[in-house]
């Protein structure tokens, strides 16, 4: 651990002294909510603009791992290409699996968004312009802000005041419906572990007025009014059905809603990371995406100096890991 650490710094270095900051901070290791008194943070990627007075949209990164694992550095490569572009993107840690289940990870979502418009003016985001973009069970989280705003259920108590509504979502590979891992088809390779993590993740209150997979699932939810979303899925993902995507993608145009949905040719789960060049393929889709449902953010600044002098701003383009962070964070 403590090896990494030191790399990650070197190599933050070595970008300083070659003199390009890429056109963005990174500040990280910031505390958003206490739920249970257990700590959450999020790493937020800050765009050096032309114009620093402008407000800038902003996007939430909500990592994947099957509600039980993964860390918010999985979306850094995001996070440094949104920067790049001109948003603020804030990657968050949840809480997971398996002390926590549905819907305290989406209490958590709901409580990074609420953080981001109290301190808006501190990081000149425009609260009007926040989005979520997430992977796997991050897509899952993402399309439960998309679907859910102001449903008192889903906001927990965490930074109270303003709203948690977003103004769009993207969703990649993200599952839609858990009901479909009652009982899994033959699309799910691994059925039974899938079918396991769904059963523990989902509330199993006997008084729930829901079915437990129905009241988790982003598509029971999905309506005139739920905001836009952009669906990505992999054609050959053994995780999260392909048909699930096309039914979720019909709801939302039958309710009116603006969507789309990419389905990636022959590739599977988590594509994107395994397949970059595929990564870097999509991302231009996302940003028109993301242009349609925020409006362009303002021109962002490249390779402006050697980066902060702000010592709260670490990395030069480089994401470095929280020290104070739990393991899982």
């Amino acid at each position: 651990m403590h090896s990494w650490a030191l790399s990650i710094t070197v190599t933050c270095c070595a970008m300083s002294c070659a003199g390009c900051a890429h056109g963005y901070r990174i500040q990280e290791g910031v505390r958003y909510a206490a739920p249970g008194t257990r700590p959450l943070h999020l790493t937020l990627f800050l765009p050096e603009v032309d114009d620093a007075a402008a407000r800038r949209p902003c996007v939430v990164l909500i990592h994947g791992g099957a509600w039980v694992s993964g860390t918010r550095h999985q979306l850094r490569w995001y996070g440094r290409r949104l920067a790049e572009e001109g948003y603020v993107a804030a990657a968050i840690s949840y809480r997971k699996l398996p002390r926590h289940r549905f819907p305290a990870c989406v209490h958590d979502a709901k409580s990074a968004v609420r953080w981001l418009r109290l301190h808006a003016d501190d990081y000149r985001i425009d609260p009007d312009r926040i989005a979520a973009l997430g992977n796997s069970a991050g897509g899952h989280l993402a399309a439960m802000l998309a679907a859910t705003a102001e449903m008192p259920e889903f906001e927990g108590t965490e930074n109270p005041g303003p709203p948690s509504d977003i103004s769009a979502a993207v969703s990649l590979y993200g599952a839609l419906d858990l009901a479909e891992y009652k009982q899994p088809k033959t699309w799910i390779r691994v059925g039974g572990v899938a079918k396991g993590l769904v059963r523990r993740f989902v509330t199993t209150d006997a008084k729930a007025q829901r079915d437990p997979y129905a009241a988790a699932s982003p598509i029971t939810y999905f309506d005139a009014n739920t905001r836009p979303i952009l669906l990505i899925q992999g054609e050959k993902d053994n995780l999260v059905s392909v048909d699930v995507a096309r039914r979720a993608h019909d709801m939302l145009v039958e309710a009116g809603v603006k969507t789309n949905l990419i389905i990636v040719p022959d590739r599977g789960h988590a594509f994107d990371f395994f397949y970059p060049k595929i990564r870097r393929e999509l991302f231009p889709e996302i940003l028109h995406f993301l242009h349609e449902t925020l409006g362009a953010p303002p021109r962002a600044a490249r390779c402006r100096g050697t980066g902060t002098s702000d010592p709260a701003l670490r990395g030069g383009g480089v994401p470095v890991p929280d020290p104070q962070a739990p393991p899982h964070d």
